[in-house]
C-alpha cells in the first residue's frame, strides 16, 4: 500500500490534535439513569378520587425521585386493574383486599406496597327516624346491601361487639334512593359518594340522615390498596420507591392545596368526563379527612394488625386462605420513600 505524502499526514496529525484540544474544552456530559416508566392501573374513571396522583403528575414530583408516572384510567368498560398488572401492562394497580387475595391464590406473586386512605371510606348510611350510630343499632334492622358477601362485613361488626346476627338484607344498587323511599333501614355505602346524593336533595348530614364509617363501628379495613408485581420491585426498587415518594408528595400537596388538586382535575385530566364541578368539589372535602384523618398521619402506611385482624377474618370466613403478611406486603417501601421527603 502507497505512503500517504508527508504534507498530508502532518495535516491530518495537525487535525487530529486541534480536534482533541477541541474536545478537551467541552463541559462534561452527565450520563444520569433515564427515568424509569412506571403505568398505574387505575380503579375508576380520571377523577379527585386520584387529584393526590394526578398532581403529583402536574407538579413533576414523580420525574423528582426518577419516575416518569402513566396511567391507565379505570371505569365499566375498562380491564380489571390487576388484569392488567399481571399481564404486564401496568407496573402498579390499584386494588381492594378480596380481588388482591383472589389474585394471589391464583397464583400472582404480587406484593403491597400502600394505601391510599388511612381511613377507610366504608360506611353505613340510615335516615334521622332510624339512625344506625353504634353496632346495636343494626338489631332488627333490615339493611340494603350491594353484594351477598356485604352480610359478612355486618356480621364482622355485630361479631366484634358480641351482639347475635339479628338483621336481614336486600339487594340494592349504588344509588341511595331506595334508603329514601324507605325499602330498609341502613345501606351499606362510601362516605365519600353516596351521602353527596342526599345533599343535592337538599337533606343534611347529622340531621336528616347519618354516614357512619365501619371504621368508627369496629370495622377496621384498609382500601384503596397499591401494589406491584415481586420481579418489578426486586428489578426496580429504587423506582418503586421513588413513585411512592412522588405520590406522598402529591397527596401532601393535594392536602394543602384542595382547590388546585380539584382543578387539575377538571381541567385536565378528567376534563373531557363531564363530571360535576360540584359533586367533585364536595368528594374532595369528603375525601381529605379520610386520607389523612389527622396532622402527623403517615401517609400511604400500611397497618399489619388490620391486615392480619380483621380483614383476614373477613377474607377467611369468604372462602379465602390469607397468606402471612410478610408474604404479600413490603411496608419498608414507604419508610424508604418517607425518608426520601424529610
Amino acid at each position: 500500500m502507497k505512503s500517504l505524502p508527508a504534507d498530508v499526514s502532518r495535516r491530518a496529525l495537525m487535525l487530529m490534535s486541534m480536534g482533541a484540544a477541541a474536545l478537551a474544552t467541552l463541559p462534561k456530559l452527565s450520563f444520569a439513569a433515564m427515568p424509569t416508566k412506571v403505568t398505574t392501573a387505575n380503579g375508576w374513571v380520571s377523577n379527585v378520587q386520584y387529584s393526590g396522583f394526578f398532581l403529583a403528575i402536574e407538579q413533576g414530583y414523580f420525574e423528582e425521585f426518577g419516575v416518569t408516572a402513566e396511567f391507565l384510567p379505570g371505569g365499566p368498560n375498562a380491564p380489571d386493574t390487576l388484569v392488567s398488572l399481571s399481564a404486564g401492562q401496568a407496573e402498579i394497580a390499584t386494588a381492594n383486599w378480596l380481588p388482591f387475595i383472589d389474585a394471589v391464590q391464583k397464583g400472582n406473586d404480587f406484593v403491597l406496597l400502600g394505601a391510599q386512605w388511612a381511613k377507610s371510606p366504608a360506611a353505613v348510611m340510615s335516615m334521622a327516624k332510624r339512625p344506625l350510630l353504634e353496632p346495636k343499632d343494626i338489631l332488627g334492622m333490615k339493611i340494603l346491601i350491594q353484594k351477598p358477601s356485604d352480610s359478612q362485613i355486618i356480621d364482622a361488626i355485630l361479631d366484634g361487639a358480641g351482639l347475635p346476627h339479628d338483621y336481614t338484607t336486600a339487594p340494592t344498587g349504588f344509588s341511595p334512593e331506595p334508603l329514601l323511599a324507605g325499602d330498609g333501614d341502613a345501606y351499606l355505602a362510601f362516605a365519600t359518594n353516596q351521602p353527596i346524593t342526599l345533599e343535592k336533595m337538599g337533606l343534611v348530614a347529622g340531621k336528616d340522615f347519618h354516614v357512619t364509617l365501619l371504621d368508627d363501628l369496629g370495622y377496621h379495613v384498609t382500601q384503596g390498596l397499591y401494589l406491584t408485581s415481586r420481579k418489578f420491585l426486586t428489578e426496580n426498587r429504587a423506582a418503586v420507591v421513588g413513585y411512592v415518594a412522588g405520590m406522598i408528595k402529591g397527596w401532601k400537596a393535594a392536602i394543602a392545596e384542595p382547590q388546585a388538586a380539584l382543578d387539575v382535575v377538571l381541567n385536565k385530566y378528567g376534563a373531557d368526563l363531564g363530571l360535576d364541578a360540584a359533586q367533585q368539589k364536595r368528594q374532595n372535602e369528603l375525601q381529605m379527612p379520610l386520607v389523612a384523618p389527622a396532622r402527623d398521619t403517615k401517609l400511604f402506611a400500611l397497618q399489619p394488625d388490620v391486615f392480619t385482624g380483621p380483614m383476614s377474618e373477613v377474607a377467611k370466613a369468604a372462602g379465602r386462605t390469607v397468606p402471612e403478611f410478610g408474604r404479600i406486603a413490603d411496608t419498608s417501601v414507604v419508610d424508604e420513600a418517607l425518608a426520601k421527603l424529610a
